[in-house]
């Protein structure tokens, strides 16, 4: 290998290495990530579900059986005995009208993500100091690769 290829090697790695550190929490994030879905189904005029205590809703809907006419869907916030619609914080439930007829109100939940003990998800002001870790690490490691071994030659007369 030459010695540019040795330097852009160096640089390539001196600079990834640190960025693709910076990701790890959020690989984390997503593998440890959990959904699920909670349903009802009721013959009266509204229902209302909700996810487990500490968990939020991503979306939610109703539907109502060919009886019926479905008036209204929507979020909720349960905190653990009442719904109420005033949303001054995340969803938690979803709720669903109907005139008459068979209704179905579901939730899609989002359980938080546990993320292990020391390893948080990183700001954006981490990304620089890890942009400049990488360099430092460059200058560090090009001084290093950058000697060459001296070649010595005899001359006999």
């Amino acid at each position: 290998m030459s010695h540019m290829e040795r330097r852009a090697l160096v640089l390539a790695l001196a600079l990834t290495l640190p960025l693709v550190l910076y990701g790890i929490p959020y690989a984390y994030a997503i593998t440890a990530s959990s959904s699920y879905l909670v349903g009802d189904t009721t013959s009266g005029q509204s229902d209302a579900v909700h996810c487990k205590t500490g968990d939020y809703a991503t979306g939610g809907g109703a539907a109502s059986d060919s009886f019926g006419h479905l008036e209204s869907t929507y979020p909720l916030l349960f905190d653990g005995t009442t719904y109420t619609g005033s949303l001054t914080g995340q969803p938690n439930a979803w709720a669903g009208y109907a005139d008459q007829g068979v209704l179905t109100v579901w939730v899609v939940c989002q359980s938080p993500i546990p993320l292990p003990a020391g390893i948080g998800v990183p700001q954006f002001g981490s990304l620089y100091v890890a942009i400049a870790l990488g360099a430092v690490v460059y200058f560090m490691l090009s001084r290093r690769f950058a000697r060459r071994p001296t070649i010595s030659a005899v001359v006999k007369a």
